[in-house]
């Protein structure tokens, strides 16, 4: 009669390695979904820049956006305007209390 114990690790080595293939098998599925997600949304995102840059760059400066010339008057430079923010205060503050 054949040693148990043999006959016990003579089937459960392929089952445990045809488990472990499965479940990698189904991580990298899901990673293949979250790539093609991903890239979708970067795409979009990407369009909506195009976009808002095609907007700004084309268009003639708008009378109510600050701007500041350089030193060479064909370079103009746009500031962005950040309204009060009380996480961005409190951020501030909290830097120089450091």
């Amino acid at each position: 009669m054949k040693d148990p114990v043999a006959q016990i690790k003579a089937w459960l080595f392929p089952s445990v390695i045809t488990l472990l293939a499965g479940i990698i098998w189904n991580d990298v599925q899901e990673i293949k979904a979250d790539i093609k997600a991903l890239m979708a949304q970067s795409n979009i995102d990407k369009t909506r820049i195009d976009n808002l840059e095609r907007a700004i760059f084309q268009s003639k400066p708008l009378s109510n956006v600050p701007t500041r010339r350089n030193n060479d008057d064909n370079n103009m430079m746009y500031l962005a305007v950040i309204p009060n923010n009380k996480e961005l205060d409190e951020a501030k503050n909290k830097k120089k209390k450091s």
